[in-house]
């Protein structure tokens, strides 16, 4: 893969990172109440997008949610760019976006995102700043500001 279609791919990822994390926030904010398992699933989709971004900005291509995690440790945890509970993070994320999504009969709430937010708003900072100039400026901003905004959600 070229470097123009690697920058193209982990900017198509950062898009989506900031579509699920715009809904994630939605699904808290949004005027027809509180949606938390929703917005956990939306909260996991917006991390794979940015771990996923990540990899391709590389040249590296992942085939499944696992192989991200993978690649994600032995790319970036390995060499300590990410810290060294990033996998288990993104994994126990995942998790509950299982038991989100298939579970109905397990209730999620405020507590459930609260327990997640500061490891994702730690993430996407993180990916942006090892992302350095190569993602677009106005995409960059914006995902930084929604992560901000995400930040400053009331919960309770």
């Amino acid at each position: 893969m070229d470097k123009a279609l690697r920058l193209q791919a982990a900017a198509d990822e950062l898009r989506a990172a900031r579509e699920c994390l715009s809904a994630a926030m939605n699904n808290l904010e949004g005027p027809h109440g509180k949606a938390y398992a929703r917005c956990m699933s939306d909260l996991y989709y917006a991390s794979y997008h940015l771990a996923n971004a990540l990899l391709l900005s590389r040249g590296i291509a992942a085939a499944s949610h696992e192989a991200v995690q993978t690649l994600l440790a032995l790319h970036f945890v390995k060499p300590a760019a990410l810290p060294r509970d990033t996998v288990a993070r993104l994994n126990d994320l995942m998790a509950k976006r299982h038991t989100a999504d298939y579970k109905p009969h397990i209730e999620m709430g405020s507590g459930d995102i609260e327990s997640v937010r500061p490891w994702i708003v730690g993430f996407a900072h993180a990916v942006l700043d090892l992302l350095g100039d190569t993602p677009p400026e106005g995409l960059r901003d914006e995902l930084r500001r929604a992560a901000g905004a995400f930040e400053r959600i009331p919960l309770a």
